[in-house]
């Protein structure tokens, strides 16, 4: 596809043409020539990349002709990268007459050579422009290959029995509520979900079984390129709910959209109707069709939506009731029902027992999506049932997706939703192809990965919307639409990290193959094309690199992802020979040092070093002008060269690591011996240590960072706390703030800010606290409060409790009170508490109707309390307790308050300890979990066979609310002890 290379390329030059790069005369005139051409030749585009995604051999020159386009672009590319960094005039350059005549001297060679490569290229692409019409391309072709063949995929979904339903009772059980028994009036019914979960058929089977319920129904599959008034000529063939065929008179002819509206309207006023729309793709698709559908009072009509993309159902609640049913993959039982079904549905003797294993991991690398289980359920039973067959095709489960005529309709389902993406997000989308497969990354990572990479087009960005910004918003557009899963979430339903379904993992590798746009290498596939723009390497020898002569300098991204061991010369090689690099991702590398090289890499602009062995940063760090971001986060780097102080674009500087596993409280930051002066771009800075003698100047300095979003302090004193708020003060855009006091500083002095910004959502306040700062409870916005270590003489519970949006409270050693109590009312809406390390605590206590909504409680090292157990039973919400380091009668007491009727476990640590039941009818069931005391937080499942035998089940109570027997609670512990001791 050559749309994603000469988008992104057009994106570039704009940029260039714009920025502050002094473009000598000659060298304007030439990108400003190539960018013209590639603007002429855009509008093909969309219909050649249709046209080489097909099967069929017309389509070879097409791709040909894709192919060398794509590849003049990443040679434009190439040439202008090559300029900036080597041959434009530094800003910081002298201007006399002497400087300009030396400088024109010596690089007119290397000048003349990019001014050739660029006309070349140039006249290529002109000659490509030229052959466009003999190859039959259109411009502007809203129609892919995936649209021409998604009427033949859909066809299969209409035509599915009942018994081929496989787990959706309950959605169907939902939608036939929707649409029989709720309101009576004009209502929306949205099934969301990724292509391939069975929308249109669980949709067809309730519109078959439920149609003649209505006056008038009709089925609409929509399209990518409906246009409004064909759509709304197409409803007007309505069936009444006597099976007639019923036409509406003086059908008007299609471009009368007004006309058409009118005469449906009035057709359908009056009546009641259910209209299927089918696979809806555009958002303003209900802007075209809702003066067409009339919303009668106390007449009960139905329109039901199809779409992957959840925005589009939002989008409709403007103007009428809407409810969304978001169809989940299948629960691994009914995944492999259904694939037992499909691929032995004529063999009368069923799997075999020796496939049951490889059923699994078919059944598992499907992740539940019913349509990728039925064709690889298609593709097996045509196999002979053997295990070396089977593992066969599994092995080349990856090539033969796309080839393979039983597995290409799932590649063309995918195909569709990818061709449906403008190109930046099919940047984004391609961009997991760096990870390995199911891995799940961080979304702020990503974020500064796209950021770097240039994906983010700055004329769409609203207002003061900043990069990051922008990039959040093309990942939740990924998400809406199904193409990216959510992995995990923080406390307030952020996506903290993400990944795609196995078989989109497969769909984007072979594509970013057939791009260019990133490979993969591995000890299996050793090597890359020589016009690869990113490699990702994934578990490869040690000496991988050694005898590879192939040129680096097309290379403008690196990803690690699993390697233990690479030899020095691999190192080298990495910061020497990639010189147009511009990310470098060595998260976890096995590297103990940073070569004084890195700083040749001048086109870089993401470097991360988390998880590395390296001890220092090398002085040529500050030759690195285009980084953005630098990542040193639990690295052994104590101090930076002052030159850090020159990277004048840094946006995101993480650097702190913790002393210990066991110890996360004990945070160590960096020091700065130049200061950051300069850093004025910067939204992320954590941890700086200020304990140093110019920590009052890095603390003066951070005054002029009003971009700063996250801010981490370590080191403070207490003479310097004025200085940390009238800093914090000029940061109107801080979402994050952590301080952690120096050794010894007395206290933390925190009490000038006065007007603390609005925005402030998390808050971590570690060290010694006279009273608490008063702007605290006036974070309207805070979602998360960490005190660690503040012992305050008043409980500061009364002040916080009236926090509007907290959901997170983090107590270590807070103060020195012997009664914590929770009144009735307080923290509405707190989702997880922590207390612990509270030495002179005796008693909890919780109202009924205070924390209504907790769902987490940590309770640890508080060895005097006594009193508080039965408190438990007023968490209604609650779902998860941990008790770590408690007196062990209290815990005992928390196990008999309980209440019989919630499904939660106990987490214990430091000694062994029955977890609390998973209910079913019981009132305790009680789990088979046992935890062990040789580390914290670690449990230790005991399987079955290791357990008392049945008769050890305690005997069956009423299922009410109350308290178990002692007596049963000290037997079942007892023998479980005794069962661990005999294993």
């Amino acid at each position: 596809m050559a749309s994603v290379a000469v988008d992104s390329l057009i994106m570039k030059l704009a940029r260039l043409l714009n920025e502050e790069v002094t473009l000598l005369r000659d060298v304007r005139t030439k990108v400003e020539g190539v960018r013209d051409e590639l603007c002429l030749i855009q509008a093909y585009l969309k219909d050649a990349d249709a046209k080489a995604d097909t099967a069929d051999t017309s389509s070879h020159a097409v791709k040909v002709w894709v192919n060398q386009l794509r590849r003049a672009s990443f040679r434009i590319e190439d040439a202008v990268d090559f300029y900036i960094i080597k041959l434009a005039p530094h800003p910081s350059q002298s201007h006399s007459m002497l400087s300009k005549f030396v400088f024109m001297i010596t690089t007119v060679v290397p000048r003349h050579r990019m001014a050739s490569e660029i006309e070349n290229v140039t006249a290529s692409i002109r000659k490509l422009y030229e052959d466009k019409q003999a190859l039959g391309l259109s411009p502007s072709s809203e129609q892919n290959v995936a649209e021409r063949t998604c009427y033949d995929l859909r066809m299969g979904a209409h035509f599915i029995r009942d018994d081929e339903l496989v787990g959706v009772d309950y959605a169907k059980k939902l939608l036939t509520e929707w649409l029989i028994h709720r309101e009576a009036r004009r209502t929306i019914i949205s099934v969301v979900g990724e292509g391939g979960l069975g929308k249109t058929a669980i949709v067809r089977n309730l519109y078959n079984k439920h149609k003649e319920d209505f006056d008038c129904y009709a089925w609409i599959t929509v399209s990518h390129s409906f246009k409004e008034e064909h759509l709304l000529t197409t409803i007007q063939t309505l069936y009444e709910n006597d099976g007639k065929k019923y036409l509406v008179e003086n059908r008007e002819k299609e471009g009368d959209k007004c006309n058409l509206t009118q005469k449906l309207r009035d057709y359908l006023q009056g009546k009641s109707y259910m209209i299927v729309f089918d696979d809806v793709w555009e958002i303003n698709f209900w802007e075209c069709m809702e003066y067409a559908l009339p919303d009668d009072t106390n007449i009960r009509s139905r329109i039901i939506i199809t779409t992957r993309d959840r925005g589009i159902a939002e989008f409709c609640r403007r103007s009428a009731p809407v409810h969304i049913h978001e169809l989940k993959p299948l629960p691994a039982d009914d995944a492999l029902k259904l694939f037992l079904l499909k691929t032995f549905q004529f063999d009368h003797h069923g799997c075999p027992e020796d496939l049951n294993e490889l059923s699994q991991r078919f059944v598992k690398r499907c992740e539940g999506v019913p349509l990728a289980i039925v064709v690889i359920s298609g593709l097996l039973s045509t196999k002979k049932k053997t295990i070396s067959e089977w593992q066969k095709v599994y092995d080349s489960l990856r090539s033969k997706f796309f080839s393979d005529p039983h597995l290409r309709s799932f590649y063309l389902v995918l195909l569709e939703s990818y061709h449906d993406l403008p190109y930046h997000l099919r940047l984004c989308l391609l961009y997991f192809g760096l990870f390995p497969q199911d891995y799940s990354i961080k979304c702020s990572t990503l974020i500064q990965l796209w950021v770097a990479e240039g994906f983010v087009n700055e004329n769409e960005m609203f207002g003061a919307q900043t990069l990051e910004e922008a990039a959040e918003d093309y990942l939740a557009e990924l998400i809406r639409r199904s193409l990216v899963k959510v992995s995990n979430v923080f406390v307030n339903g952020k996506v903290k990290s993400c990944r795609v379904h196995d078989l989109m993992h497969d769909f984007i590798v072979r594509k970013c193959e057939e791009l260019n746009f990133c490979q993969v290498v591995s000890k299996q596939q050793f090597g890359f094309h020589e016009w690869t723009r990113r490699i990702s390497i994934q578990n490869i020898d040690k000496s991988a690199f050694i005898g590879n002569d192939q040129s680096f300098v097309r290379v403008r991204s690196c990803i690690s992802c699993g390697i233990e061991e690479l030899s020095e010369s691999v190192v080298k090689s990495l910061f020497s020979g990639f010189i147009l690099l511009v990310t470098l991702g060595l998260e976890d590398f096995p590297l103990d040092h940073l070569p004084e090289v890195v700083g040749n890499l001048l086109n870089l602009k993401y470097l991360s070093l988390r998880k590395t062995k390296i001890k220092t940063i090398p002085k040529s760090i500050g030759k690195l002008q285009k980084l953005q971001t630098l990542n040193l986060r639990d690295t052994q780097v104590r101090e930076l060269p002052m030159e850090i102080n020159k990277l004048v674009k840094l946006r995101h500087f993480l650097s702190y690591s913790f002393a210990s596993k066991e110890h996360r409280q004990h945070l160590l930051g960096v020091r700065l011996n130049g200061g950051i002066g300069g850093l004025t771009d910067l939204q992320s800075l954590a941890m700086v240590d200020t304990s140093t003698a110019n920590g009052d100047d890095i603390i003066q300095e951070m005054e002029n960072m009003i971009n700063m979003k996250k801010l981490g302090i370590v080191g403070i004193s207490e003479v310097n706390g004025n200085g940390v708020c009238n800093a914090i003060k000029n940061m109107p855009n801080l979402c994050s703030l952590s301080i952690k006091a120096a050794k010894n500083c007395g206290f933390l002095a925190l009490q000038a800010l006065v007007d603390p910004p609005a925005n402030l959502q998390r808050l971590y306040l570690n060290g010694t606290l006279q009273r608490l700062p008063e702007w605290i409870p006036k974070l309207k916005h805070l979602i998360k409060l960490s005190l660690i270590g503040s012992r305050l003489a008043q409980d500061p519970l009364p002040k916080l409790e009236g926090l509007p949006e907290l959901l997170e409270l983090h107590l270590d050693h807070y103060c020195w009170n012997s009664k914590v109590h929770f009144k009735c009312g307080w923290f509405e809406k707190l989702k997880e508490l922590t207390l612990q390390r509270m030495n002179t605590l005796r008693t909890l206590k919780i109202d009924k109707g205070a924390l209504p909504k907790l769902e987490v409680l940590r309770l640890g090292s508080c060895p005097q309390i006594i009193e508080g157990a039965d408190a438990i039973q007023n968490l209604e919400a609650l779902k998860n307790l941990y008790l770590i380091d408690m007196p062990i009668q209290f815990k005992d007491d928390i196990a008999l308050n309980i209440p019989y009727n919630i499904d939660m476990p106990i987490q214990y640590s430091n000694d062994i300890a029955l977890n609390n039941p998973k209910d079913i009818d019981m009132p305790r069931q009680f789990a088979n979990d046992i935890s062990t005391p040789l580390k914290e937080n670690t449990t230790l499942d005991i399987s079955p066979p290791l357990l008392p035998p049945p008769q050890l089940t305690p005997p069956r109570l009423p299922p009410r609310r109350g308290q178990l027997k002692v007596k049963v609670l000290q037997d079942l512990a007892s023998a479980a002890i005794r069962s661990l001791s005999a294993a």
